[in-house]
């Protein structure tokens, strides 16, 4: 059994992986190896059965890298819409210049206090 699944991982790695467009969740966001080389080295390690445990707390730790991922690109697309919308043209390091907002001043983020608020 331990066989077929390193034949079948390699299979995927060779011919599935390159071609589907996109790297493993869990190696992008904490770059390190993907889930079939994890996998993969769990399997020649302790194998199928005995590893099974530890294949799929991998498999798990993929899907929430995935969750923190499409969080992360949400909250990117967020800031670049607020940006493109003018929200965010108040720049706190800019000694609370309100006339940094070139005429945006309705869209400023808090245009009322003064500037001493600032850290």
């Amino acid at each position: 059994m331990n066989f077929l699944a390193v034949i079948f991982i390699r299979f995927y790695q060779r011919f599935i992986s390159p071609y589907k467009g996109f790297r493993c969740a869990h190696a992008c966001l904490h770059k390190g190896t993907s889930c079939s080389t994890a996998v993969l080295d769990i399997v020649q390690k302790d194998g199928v059965w005995h590893g099974y445990q530890k294949i799929r707390a991998r498999m798990y730790a993929c899907k929430s890298a995935y969750a923190t991922l499409q969080l992360n690109t949400q909250k990117d697309k967020n800031k670049r819409k607020k940006k493109d919308n003018g929200y965010d043209c108040c720049d706190p390091s800019a000694a609370c210049d309100v006339a940094s907002c070139a005429g945006r001043g309705k869209n400023c983020d808090l245009p009322d206090l003064p500037c001493d608020c600032w850290p």
